[in-house]
């Protein structure tokens, strides 16, 4: 090897351990960046009639596409579940009872009630008794209503906050993904705008399941989990309108991509990752269930004190509980009659007696003061097993009072569940996410001895070049 070979080798070496230096530097300023894919230099050599060359040609990231993947998909699932579990929490927050429990044992107190006035007709305060907790399970069956109501209606808002995030995502994405297309075109390093991308990525699947597929360039393609374009070079149209009113018999709308259904009652191409899916099930499903038994359960309250006209005739209606006219779910228009409330100006005697709906209907002609015929009918209906709707989800056939029990452990099994597919699917995004890290991430420890490495190399090349350098100066003293 000639001097000037020597020479040119230890430049290029210098040259290309410099260039190592501060790849492996910054990756370790990077970390405690979670959003930060590892890089690697990528050394390359060459010969030429002068001697051998050493370069760095670029910096590689060292990212792991199906670990990155897996990571996404498992963080769409547990944004998912949590998101749904989170909402049942709201409404039955940790140390209370769980939701429904006051209606249920509201039921209980009303056939303890009429049991004990129907033993003791002629005690009016017994009669009381029967139309306070009358009132109370009113009261509890319309705070539920009102509660199921205003937990759709946060579920569709956030379906609508969720909507205008993956619309802003789209938009910076497109502007990342033309650069890092135009950049790698360019051979520029593009790294740091892949890393960006992931980020957006990430923050995107959270908010909707996606699938992510490599194109041209390190460009991308995104896809909901469900086939539908999101971005393919530009972004897709998502839209969401939010609803004003959410009853038992109101529906909220869809989440449209490019005008195709894929979150909402009947979507065509459903999603079931990220926070929209978690939302859509609380706000169609779950609650829309419960909304369904609360109604069943004021129908069935209105049918078993209905009051009929004494045979032979058969006139019907509204005895101890009635439906209030106008808009609104039956639960949340239910409500005491008014004749029989002293607190409405009502006769809590007409209860035991007959004639809420006029003297046709009247049972106790002879206004006998211990009179119970009526009482006792009621206390049978009331503990008589009757069909519920099978859309409310719980034993179809039951008392009013079992039914109603099974509605709240229906709903504690339910948030049950929620509760552990949440803490899951949490565990399993987190074992992807270490593995994503191990895979891609800055270890400390290897960061320190590539450097120690680099830095010897480096000082060999220099001594290289010293060495050269004293025999170029040996060799120039000869010759004058």
């Amino acid at each position: 090897m000639s001097l000037t070979s020597a020479m040119l080798t230890a430049q290029s070496s210098l040259a290309a351990r410099s260039a190592e230096m501060e790849i492996a530097s910054r990756n370790v300023a990077n970390v405690n960046n979670p959003g930060y894919a590892r890089q690697e230099a990528d050394v390359r050599n060459f010969a030429t009639d002068n001697g051998s060359v050493v370069y760095v040609s670029h910096a590689s990231r060292m990212v792991n596409q199906a670990a990155f993947k897996a990571t996404l998909k498992s963080g769409s699932a547990a944004t998912a579940s949590g998101s749904y579990a989170n909402m049942l929490d709201q409404l039955n927050p940790s140390g209370q009872e769980p939701f429904g429990t006051s209606t249920a044992s509201g039921i209980g107190s009303l056939n303890e009630a009429l049991i004990v006035y129907g033993n003791d007709p002629s005690n009016q305060v017994l009669g009381q008794s029967v139309v306070n907790s009358a009132n109370g399970v009113v009261n509890d069956i319309k705070q539920s209503a009102e509660s199921l109501k205003n937990t759709r209606l946060e579920a569709d808002a956030a379906m609508g906050r969720a909507v205008d995030n993956i619309n802003y995502i789209l938009s910076d994405l497109e502007g990342v993904n033309n650069k890092i297309v135009s950049g790698t075109a360019a051979d520029s390093d593009v790294n740091a705008l892949m890393d960006q991308r992931d980020e957006m990525l990430k923050v995107l699947s959270e908010e909707i399941g996606i699938e992510v597929l490599e194109q041209d360039n390190n460009g991308v393609a995104v896809y909901t989990d469900s086939g539908v374009t999101l971005f393919e070079k530009s972004p897709r149209d998502v839209s969401f309108d939010t609803s004003l009113s959410l009853g038992s018999e109101e529906v909220g709308k869809n989440v449209l991509v490019d005008g195709i259904a894929v979150a909402g009652p009947g979507a065509t191409a459903p999603v079931t990752g990220g926070a929209i899916a978690g939302y859509a099930k609380v706000r169609d499903d779950t609650l829309v269930t419960m909304q369904t038994q609360l109604n069943e359960t004021a129908k069935a309250l209105v049918d078993i004190f209905q009051e009929h006209e004494p045979d032979p005739a058969a006139g019907v209606g509204d005895g101890l509980f009635a439906f209030a006219s106008g808009p609104g779910d039956p639960a949340s228009r239910l409500e005491v009659n008014s004749a029989v409330d002293p607190a409405k100006d009502g006769d809590v005697k007409l209860l035991r007696d007959g004639g809420i709906n006029g003297v046709s209907f009247k049972h106790n002609m002879a206004d006998n003061a211990g009179y119970s015929a009526l009482l006792k009918g009621y206390e049978a209906a009331l503990n008589e097993e009757r069909a519920f709707e099978s859309a409310a989800a719980v034993n179809s056939t039951s008392t009013l009072q079992d039914f109603a029990a099974n509605t709240v452990s229906w709903f504690s099994a339910e948030r049950k569940m929620a509760t552990e597919n949440s803490t899951l699917d949490a565990s399993a995004f987190n074992s992807n996410v270490q593995m994503l890290s191990n895979k891609t991430g800055v270890n400390i420890d290897t960061e320190m001895q590539r450097l120690m490495t680099i830095e010897t190399a480096y000082s060999a090349s220099a001594r290289l070049m010293s060495a050269v350098d004293k025999m170029f100066e040996e060799l120039l003293g000869a010759v004058r």
